[in-house]
């Protein structure tokens, strides 16, 4: 890229050979402002690729007073979990995990339990509990902090409690789709929790869901 600025630059010397000054003056400032932003772009692009974020998204969390860490893998055999952040932000002497999710434009409940688990890693490898975490969500990279409350990690403990008890313990899985995408769902005949089924079940389970969502939202 820099040299076709040298090129344009050279270009355009040339042809303003024969203009006032106050003009040449004018297309001076506006190439150095130019070769300026091509060294400001390469910069947060070398940074990106040490955090393993990219460009847009080192960008989209770019945080007065904060330093990017070396990301790396945790993996906790004390609590039984791990994972590895997308990025790790150093901002007033926390460790803040950073997770990107480019498909879609709304926060999951699973990506709040994903960075939740991130953030008690954090706290156990980096040795102090960080108070949130970044979501960032969809092509725009729109910046979502997520704060570690002691209500959130309760609810993480119940999730990782009953994933435990169906993998381990061979215990049934509770089913609680959402009905917009049981309509979607190819084999929503086949299966036992579709909102295919009778439409009494169905009131009670779509009452179920709101009542659970109502729940997390309140974390």
């Amino acid at each position: 890229m820099r040299e076709h600025f040298r090129e344009s630059i050279i270009r355009v010397l040339h042809q303003l050979v024969q203009l006032d000054s106050d003009l040449i003056l004018y297309t001076v400032l506006i190439v150095s402002a130019l070769i300026v932003v091509d060294d400001v772009l390469r910069a947060i692009k070398s940074k990106s690729k040490k955090s393993g974020l990219s460009a847009s998204t080192a960008l989209a969390i770019n945080v007065d007073g904060s330093k990017r860490h070396k990301g790396k893998t945790y993996i906790s055999e004390i609590q039984g979990i791990s994972g590895r952040p997308d990025a790790v932000l150093l901002e007033s002497g926390y460790f803040i995990p950073v997770e990107r999710k480019a498909h879609g434009n709304k926060v999951r409940d699973r990506h709040i339990a994903q960075l939740l688990v991130y953030m008690r890693l954090v706290e156990e490898f980096e040795g102090k509990r960080p108070p949130y975490g970044y979501l960032i969500i969809g092509k725009n990279s729109r910046k979502v902090k997520i704060y570690n409350t002691s209500e959130r990690q309760d609810w993480l403990s119940e999730q990782l409690h009953q994933m435990r008890l169906i993998a381990e313990d061979g215990q049934k899985a509770s089913l609680k789709p959402h009905p917009r995408k049981c309509q979607r769902c190819i084999v929503q005949d086949h299966c036992e929790g579709s909102f295919g089924i009778p439409i009494s079940d169905r009131t009670d389970a779509h009452l179920g869901h709101h009542q659970f969502r109502r729940q997390i939202d309140t974390l």
